[in-house]
């Protein structure tokens, strides 16, 4: 009788296993530790030729996938579910640079410039409140078709020193590099009592940079935070904001708090402030707001609820910050 032999299932030889937890290890070193391929052919006592003929087998062998993401197609993903879940119409997300944070307020800042500049006409008005990030779309303003142009503040000024904190400096600047007519306001935000503020708004120099808040075409402002991230001035007073904490505030655009859910809360400061009200921010033709950084993203939201903004211009990592709060939010009430 003749027997047959039957076939037995082959385990894979150990050299098999160990090239694969080579391809595995080197993948690992290269793709998610960030080391360079002469870093690793250094540690691993080979040459680089050789890690660059590993990095290429652990591809073929499924071991490493390639996924090519155009982050222009991301961002305008999230601005349209940002679009979609605030009712606000233009927002515009910008891919955030490789590096330091300072790289993405840059990239948000000189997009908002470039728009500020392509949406001007002549004869408009132009309004800014103060703050690192208006500064930074300042600094990046280039000149503008538009004639007639009159730049003025949206509030006096703050004690404080720097170019963020000094109004009439980015009016001038921001005039300058829009060839264009500066208009000031040479007195604080908040004064020492309602008497002193009714009386100096009276007067003809202030009253004329007043009265121009009714009839505002495009403004440009940056968010605040609270509680205040770490070099950010507080418009109103550090004395005053333990009260806006206890009252729920989490942000502020031009001295106006609000809430998460974009109502407004008085600071009681009200009758001696220099400043833009909620009601004329409303009445802007275009308030284009502009904030950076996933820390704010609670203050970005709360102020795309207020009804103020109509523009926004945000960061990719701050975009995701805020959908993924509003996710969460609908989850705690289903």
């Amino acid at each position: 009788m003749t027997m047959k032999k039957t076939a037995k299932a082959t385990a894979p030889a150990p050299q098999e296993d160990a090239k694969r937890g080579t391809l595995v290890q080197v993948a690992r070193l290269y793709y998610e530790e960030d080391l360079s391929q002469q870093e690793i052919a250094n540690r691993l006592g080979v040459s680089r030729s050789l890690i660059a003929l590993y990095l290429q087998n652990a591809r073929e062998a499924g071991i490493v996938r390639v996924q090519i993401i155009d982050p222009t197609n991301t961002c305008t993903s999230l601005a349209a579910g940002l679009r979609k879940e605030t009712g606000v119409k233009h927002i515009t997300v910008i891919p955030n640079p490789r590096g330091a944070q300072s790289l993405s307020l840059r990239a948000v800042a000189g997009a908002a410039a470039a728009h500020l500049v392509e949406s001007l006409v002549d004869g408009e008005t132009l309004g800014l409140s103060w703050g690192r990030t208006t500064a930074a779309v300042v600094d990046q303003l280039d000149s503008t078709r538009a004639r007639r142009v009159d730049v003025l503040p949206l509030m006096g000024e703050s004690g404080h020193s720097g170019l963020h904190s000094q109004m009439n400096q980015l009016v001038t600047q921001a005039a300058r590099r829009l060839d264009s007519e500066a208009h000031f306001l040479s007195l604080p935000m908040v004064l020492s009592s309602a008497k002193l503020r009714n009386a100096l708004v009276k007067e003809a120099g202030i009253k004329e940079v007043i009265d121009r808040w009714d009839r505002i075409d495009l403004a440009c402002m940056g968010i605040g935070v609270v509680p205040p991230v770490s070099g950010m001035v507080v418009y109103i007073g550090d004395e005053h904001l333990p009260r806006m904490v206890e009252r729920g505030a989490v942000g502020d655009m031009c001295g106006i708090y609000y809430d998460r859910d974009g109502q407004i809360i008085k600071s009681g400061l009200e009758g001696r402030m220099i400043a833009a009200s909620a009601e004329q921010l409303k009445a802007v033709g275009s308030l284009m707001a502009v904030a950076y950084g996933e820390n704010k993203a609670v203050a970005v939201l709360g102020a795309l609820r207020t009804g103020l903004i109509s523009t926004l211009f945000i960061d990719q990592a701050m975009a995701e910050e805020i959908l993924a709060g509003l996710s969460a939010d609908k989850k705690r009430r289903t």
